[in-house]
């Protein structure tokens, strides 16, 4: 299989080229998508100290394994990235700013935004176990595969409230088969949704704009 883009970067000085040749790559607007998500989930979580070097970024074509292959030192492991709202769902959301703060999650209902996210969090994790085997068949040498939901934008979400409703909604999904999930909303990545190890994390912040792949840079 001849991906569509192969990158290997020996340490974090080289990572700004990397992500520089990524976002000007020949890529359909879907993959544009995916790319400038995993820019934003490996930039959290370099800031946070949860990622490494050297490692090589494979950009996968559609239906030859997960979007991404990812090889470190202990081999290669899968990043799958999917949307969880559509547009329609956005404009619904973004209409909905001046809700009350929820401080019990018991008394959560149901046309609250956090309780839709993570309604649809869980119906997409669950659609997308489905689909996991196809990917080790496609990369047979993978070790395991996580999964990355993409939520966008701030849109006035209460961060501890929607967690904790996906960390139960999402265990209450049969069959798990991805190792880790996380989710992008905005300027957060909530790390490890369906583990121990689960934390909301904030994308470092600058004084003033910088590319995508500036993200980096200490």
């Amino acid at each position: 299989m001849r991906p569509v883009f192969f990158k290997s970067v020996l340490s974090e000085e080289e990572v700004n080229d990397c992500f520089e040749s990524l976002l000007t790559a020949p890529l359909e607007d879907q993959e544009k998508i995916e790319v400038a998500c995993l820019i934003q989930y490996f930039a959290i979580m370099k800031h946070y100290g949860y990622f490494a070097f050297p490692v090589d970024f494979i950009k996968n074509r559609q239906g030859e394994g997960p979007d991404f292959t990812i090889c470190n030192e202990r081999g290669p492991y899968g990043i799958e990235m999917t949307k969880v709202t559509t547009a329609d769902y956005q404009v619904w959301l973004k209409k909905r700013l001046n809700y009350r703060s929820i401080h019990n999650v018991q008394d959560y209902l149901d046309y609250r935004p956090e309780q839709r996210v993570s309604d649809l969090a869980a119906l997409r994790v669950q659609k997308k176990n489905y689909k996991i085997r196809n990917y080790f068949a496609a990369v047979p040498d993978m070790r395991y595969c996580d999964l990355v939901l993409e939520e966008n934008g701030d849109c006035g979400l209460n961060s501890d409230v929607l967690m904790e409703l996906m960390q139960h909604k999402i265990a209450k999904v049969r069959f798990q088969q991805f190792r880790r999930i996380s989710m992008i909303s905005g300027s957060i990545l909530y790390y490890a949704i369906n583990t121990s190890s689960a934390k909301i994390l904030h994308a470092p912040e600058f004084h003033t704009p910088v590319a995508p792949s500036l993200y980096f840079t200490r």
